[in-house]
């Protein structure tokens, strides 16, 4: 894609569902194909894909890529996080859907050449979001990049089934120690009587093991299964995967493709991990930080850039139709 000169970044505040909500809003130097709303994944992360423990501007550098060629982009921080404001214990998932659709709103105002072009890209948790925003306003375009086809009840277990079975399957003599003192089946009982406990509370937070946990996030992702949403989605849409991604399942991409109403495409690339850059290894759940904590002096993959660079060309080209 094209270089960062072509774009200019300014720091701005909007008004979210309940608060001011800081982010960076990118504009082309010339006339615009659209405009580009990026919805971070869980956890603390900022606007640009950085928190405490990774650094990655997944996000910046994503913007700053669509902004080159020809797209005013929108990245923000989460409530509690960055620049905006607020108790991140105490935000739940339709809190995320409130801010984001605010978000959608604003970027239409201030995208003025393209109020009627805008597109959502989520990442991780942003692809539930991207759904339910939509199903609430709809966007004239979709880009899901690591998402899931189904709710948290479902994914979450899974990934704990997973790490388990690494522990299982651990060699050498820590493997032999974990396997000794029955540490897959404590850390299962413990999982399964922590979620029991989140439940079965109305507290928006907890403190488990001695860590606060936000529990209103957990139960109102436990109760929202976005497929429910996808079948409203009649705008192009775009589901990217990666073939390495243990977070969510690959074949997700195929199936968010095929639930959407509209006009899709999918993708699994090769190699490919949840932080949308490539590894020759083998990825564990066990030691996905470490993983990513070596990804991020890596560039993201550019066959992604290269697929979405093709589907803005045939779903926003230009005003002169010509590809970019």
């Amino acid at each position: 894609m094209k270089a960062m000169e072509q774009i200019r970044e300014e720091k701005v505040t909007f008004q979210g569902a309940e608060g001011p909500l800081a982010g960076t809003l990118g504009m082309p130097s010339g006339p615009a194909r659209g405009a580009v709303l990026i919805l971070a994944g869980s956890g603390p992360i900022d606007r640009d894909g950085n928190s405490r423990r990774l650094r990655m501007d997944l996000y910046r550098d994503l913007a700053r890529e669509i902004g080159a060629e020809g797209f005013y982009t929108l990245r923000y921080d989460k409530r509690g996080v960055g620049d905006s404001p607020g108790d991140p214990l105490t935000v739940g998932l339709w809190d995320r859907v409130d801010d984001a659709a605010a978000a959608v709103g604003y970027l239409r105002q201030r995208a003025e050449a393209a109020p009627d072009r805008v597109i959502i890209l989520g990442h991780s948790e942003g692809c539930i979001i991207a759904g339910a925003v939509n199903a609430r306003a709809g966007v004239q375009g979709l880009v899901l990049l690591a998402g899931a086809c189904e709710s948290l009840a479902a994914t979450s277990p899974r990934q704990q089934e997973r790490a388990l079975e690494e522990l299982r399957n651990m060699r050498g003599f820590g493997g032999f120690l974990i396997r000794l003192l029955h540490v897959p089946q404590s850390q299962a009982r413990k999982a399964k009587t922590t979620m029991e406990r989140i439940l079965n509370s109305d507290r928006p937070w907890l403190r488990v093991s001695g860590v606060k946990m936000n529990t209103k996030w957990i139960r109102e992702h436990f109760a929202y299964d976005v497929s429910q949403d996808l079948p409203k989605v009649t705008c192009p849409t775009l589901a990217i995967t990666g073939e390495k991604d243990v977070q969510v399942l690959p074949e997700h991409a195929r199936k968010i493709a095929e639930t959407v109403s509209g006009p899709s495409e999918w993708h699994v690339i090769p190699d490919m991990t949840h932080a949308l850059r490539r590894t020759g290894e083998t990825v564990n759940m066990l030691s996905l930080l470490k993983l990513y904590k070596r990804q991020c002096q890596e560039p993201i993959d550019p066959e992604l850039l290269d697929i979405l660079r093709t589907w803005l060309d045939a779903h926003f080209p230009p005003a002169d139709g010509r590809a970019s």
